[in-house]
């Protein structure tokens, strides 16, 4: 097994892992220490996470959708996903928007960013393969 396939396998068992502890934990500390602000914040979070996963496949995921439009609606589907858990947190307002605007910009920037690259890099890995056979 080569380095890469290894390290991706990693990965992949990391995120189902978090994917999978986060609402269990979420539920156990609910049930053994209550239910307080700090929870609420962790698991509107946790929501707005699953709905950032679903937003991508269902933009991504849509055949009938070129890749530009893709990103324009998975773009503002998520800011909008992102100003709602602001909001149902209570740091969201008037006066923190273009703060919240920015730093939406450069997370979703350097994410949309490492993905290209991403795909860069298999596209090529992809075409060497073909090429050798």
């Amino acid at each position: 097994m080569n380095k890469n396939g290894l390290f991706g396998k990693i990965m992949f068992a990391c995120l189902i892992g978090i994917g999978v502890g986060i609402p269990i934990t979420l539920i156990c500390i609910i049930s053994m220490g209550g239910f307080n602000e700090t929870i609420k914040e962790i698991l509107v979070w946790a929501v707005a996470s699953a709905l950032f996963g679903v937003m991508s496949v269902v933009t991504f995921g849509n055949d009938r959708l070129n890749f530009i439009l893709a990103t324009v609606l998975h773009c503002i589907g998520c800011f909008g996903i992102t100003v709602g858990t602001c909001a149902i947190n209570g740091y969201a307002d008037k006066g923190s928007f273009g703060y919240l605007l920015i730093i939406f910009v450069i997370v979703y920037g350097l994410l949309y960013g490492s993905s290209l690259i991403s795909m860069k890099i298999n596209a090529r890995k992809a075409n060497e393969a073909l090429q050798k056979k």
